[in-house]
């Protein structure tokens, strides 16, 4: 799979990162690499002679925008930008079983899973549950907003959007997880054992990034209905917003941006 270049200027590259694909590696026989694909093999490293300056970054089996910095003033700006929580991320993703709900916020913290033998890279939820496993947990903030439902496979599934507020480590797989809804396709946290689909349903649509000369707004297309490695095992059920489109996008990212009234389509998990 190619990486598709969305944006390009003096200071910023702007791309949409395949799934099942590494940033970068220190490993240089790795070649599935964002940085293999668009620029020189070591520019990840900071004495390259074209140093590209990561401002944010993708899980391998996450797909979608990925903004990079092609200098030191760049990348100072933008990761002010994502320091003080002034940039939109918005993903689409395809939990697995249908939800009680229709909007939520999940506020626990995450920290790294003291039980995972793989040195700190499996992360944890802080709930009542977990309290001897999680740490240490930082605040973590993630607004979800269900889209459709639908079975996969014949089993319940539904298409939501997600909004980080903050920027943990595998954020929204976690509080995706610790709801009970893991994302489609997730190996790490359905415990190794959801193996069927052919990627993680977990795309980064748009990101919307406020710098002060030149206001970036980019959104990718719609990936998981025009892959027929999905659709052909998709029986959709019921539609509460268009999204496939671009113009739909943005109008559901609107309704998870605004105020709403705590009612019974509303549920808290803090």
């Amino acid at each position: 799979m190619a990486v598709v270049n969305l944006y390009k200027n003096e200071n910023f590259l702007i791309v949409n990162k395949p799934y099942d694909m590494y940033i970068n590696s220190d490993d240089e026989n790795e070649k599935n690499t964002v940085v293999c694909h668009i620029a020189e093999r070591d520019s990840h490293r900071s004495n390259s002679a074209h140093p590209l300056h990561f401002v944010q970054r993708l899980d391998y089996s996450t797909s979608g925008v990925l903004c990079l910095a092609l200098n030191k003033n760049a990348a100072a700006t933008a990761g002010r930008l994502f320091e003080k929580r002034l940039t939109h991320k918005y993903y689409l993703a395809i939990v697995r079983g249908h939800l009680s709900f229709e909007i939520c916020d999940i506020k626990y913290p995450v920290g790294s899973d003291r039980t995972s033998p793989d040195n700190g890279h499996k992360m944890l939820a802080l709930t009542e549950t977990t309290t001897a496993s999680c740490g240490p947990p930082r605040s973590a903030e993630t607004r979800l907003l269900v889209l459709e439902s639908g079975h996969y496979e014949d089993n319940p599934v539904t298409v939501v959007l997600l909004k980080p507020l903050t920027g943990r480590r595998h954020q929204l797989r976690v509080h995706c997880s610790a709801i009970g809804h893991t994302i489609l396709g997730d190996y790490t946290y359905s415990d190794r054992q959801d193996v069927s689909p052919h990627r993680m349903f977990l795309h980064a649509t748009r990101l919307v990034l406020p710098l002060p000369k030149e206001p970036l707004d980019i959104q990718t297309e719609e990936p998981f209905f025009s892959d027929n490695r999905f659709t052909s095992k998709w029986t959709p059920l019921a539609k509460k917003y268009n999204y496939c489109e671009k113009q739909d996008f943005i109008k559901v990212c609107d309704v998870i941006d605004k105020a709403f009234e705590r009612s019974d389509k509303y549920k808290l998990f803090s």
